[in-house]
């Protein structure tokens, strides 16, 4: 019988079909447990491709991304939750004053203190409510406008141009901020944080929990502006 006979060349056809489906496929050894086992077990010939390793391999690249993406996900998660129990800490703290130069007094120490920052500024447009204040204290009309323009919020490196309107003698040291548009019943006013950290506050950080916190203050604010007035 000839050497080039159907029956010599079926298996060599069959393996060609084979080869092409897994190429066109490689996920189905990945995903065959068993095949999977048994092609990692076995090791390559010269000049044979080693399916075991390559899908190995890839399933190993894979699944190191993998990991990598969930710690990061559990950092981010960690540090989230950290920085909220600073804030709700911090809230907590100012709701216990009884009074408005109280209150002016506990944003100088604890609330710097809780969130690991050097100086806090409450700045209202037209009216300065404390005779003698540290943070809670009046400013020149149009300074919000010249300080954030049109935005609401601010973070990143210090505005150097402003530094000390906003901070006082402070100002000079501090390298990043976190700025906050507050309203005091049609007064603007603005919330500062400064850090002699350059990374502290950084532009795309998240801002939802230091709005919460500006809110908070602005209505404790309010609340002691209102009962100063009768």
């Amino acid at each position: 019988m000839s050497a080039d006979t159907p029956d010599t060349l079926q298996p060599s056809l069959d393996l060609e079909r084979i080869r092409a489906f897994l190429v066109e496929h490689p996920d189905f050894i990945r995903e065959d447990a068993e095949l999977f086992a048994q092609l990692a077990a076995q090791p390559a010939e010269g000049g044979v491709v080693d399916l075991g390793s390559a899908a190995r391999e890839k399933l190993l690249t894979e699944l190191r991304q993998l990991k990598a993406l969930n710690e990061g996900i559990v950092e981010t998660a960690r540090a989230n939750l950290a920085i909220q129990a600073q804030i709700h800490s911090a809230v907590l703290a100012l709701l216990e004053v009884d009074s408005l130069a109280g209150l002016d007094r506990k944003i100088s120490n604890r609330l710097t203190g809780t969130l690991g920052v050097d100086v806090c500024r409450i700045l209202i447009e037209g009216h300065a409510p404390l005779k003698s204040a540290e943070s809670i204290l009046g400013a020149g009309d149009g300074s919000v406008a010249d300080i954030l323009g049109e935005k609401v919020e601010r973070l990143g490196p210090v505005n150097t141009d402003r530094a000390h309107e906003i901070y006082g003698q402070h100002g000079s040291r501090m390298r990043s901020e976190a700025v906050v548009r507050l309203d005091f019943n049609g007064r603007d006013g603005l919330f500062a944080l400064a850090s002699r950290d350059p990374h502290l506050f950084q532009f795309g950080q998240g801002t939802e929990l230091l709005n919460f916190l500006a809110r908070a203050i602005e209505r404790l604010i309010l609340q002691w502006m209102h009962h100063s007035d009768h």
